[in-house]
């Protein structure tokens, strides 16, 4: 049998990673976040800190899957003290797709693919999505009805500029 030096060191041992992660995800709640869409997306840098914070046994990995001059591909991985995968989260980005990618493509990323990860570990706040990847989605569905538009502009007009009837 076992025996315990104090009362904190038992409690340390009785207490379950459910418990850990309840206690994580309410702490996570009472921190602010951004006010995105009407949602309170909490920043990848709010959810790391909460993970640091319950959870500073557990490990954070990120690796480039694909890299190019103008695309890349991240996986991040949470893995349990004992080395277990327990979370993964992939994100690509283009460095065309908007300013930030100009100059920081891998970085932009590297942060997308930490956040999925922490939203699968049961860090994700309101959202899954980053903020970032919620502004592309709205971009590119922009873009789509923007493309739409002119088809059906080329479609009705021809080369001439003059309306098919």
């Amino acid at each position: 049998m076992t025996e315990f030096n104090n009362q904190a060191e038992l409690e340390t041992i009785t207490v379950s990673p459910q418990q850990v992660m309840k206690q994580a995800q309410q702490r996570l709640m009472e921190l602010s976040g951004q006010n995105i869409h009407g949602k309170d997306y909490k920043t990848v840098a709010v959810r790391v800190k909460v993970f640091r914070e319950f959870f500073p046994s557990y490990g954070l990995t990120t690796n480039i899957v694909e890299k190019t001059d103008n695309h890349c591909l991240i996986k991040a991985i949470v893995y349990s003290p004992a080395n277990r995968i327990l979370a993964t989260g992939y994100a690509e980005e283009d460095k065309k797709t908007n300013k930030v990618n100009m100059t920081s493509m891998i970085e932009n990323c590297e942060t997308s693919a930490v956040g999925r990860a922490l939203g699968i570990f049961g860090l994700a706040g309101d959202e899954m999505a980053s903020a970032n990847e919620t502004e592309k989605a709205l971009a590119k569905e922009k873009l789509i009805k923007e493309q739409e538009s002119e088809q059906r502009l080329k479609d009705n007009f021809d080369e001439k500029g003059k309306f098919k009837k």
